[in-house]
């Protein structure tokens, strides 16, 4: 189980659904939600300014959805990358999103802390599939 997991999507129903079946398949913790790369950020700001171990505090992994107003997935990672990837060794990111395009896969494959892509909806055999992934499994070990 992950202590903690990050949810960042625009769309509040995607948000609540994430939230209810990461908790009730024991797959997380505890989960916290903001809707757009840009509170995303402020999240991991707020953490790195009040917490005494940041890495410790950090989710293990953020689901972030691409498309979103203000700040979306893409912009997020380009922040995100070179402010806090290394900073924060154990998060890894899972792009959960809608999108068909094969630009975006290509696209996420050049961010190293992307671990998965996968779609929406979040289900229990995405969750399985997550477990499975190299990167993930030594977490649920």
């Amino acid at each position: 189980m992950l202590k903690k997991v990050l949810c960042v999507d625009d769309d509040t129903i995607s948000l609540t659904i994430s939230q209810l079946l990461l908790k009730r398949t024991g797959f997380a913790l505890d989960v916290d939600t903001v809707i757009d790369g840009s509170e995303a950020l402020d999240y991991f700001e707020k953490l790195f300014s009040e917490e005494a171990d940041p890495s410790a505090a950090a989710p293990e992994l953020i689901l972030l959805d691409i498309n979103m107003p203000v700040m979306n997935g893409w912009e997020f990672l380009q922040e995100y990358d070179p402010r806090f990837r290394d900073r924060l060794p154990n998060t890894h990111i899972v792009i959960l999103s809608s999108t068909i395009d094969p630009e975006d896969f290509a696209l996420a494959k050049q961010y190293p802390v992307v671990a998965q892509f996968i779609s929406k909806p979040l289900s229990v055999e995405n969750l399985e599939e997550l477990k499975d992934n190299p990167v993930m499994k030594p977490l649920f070990s």
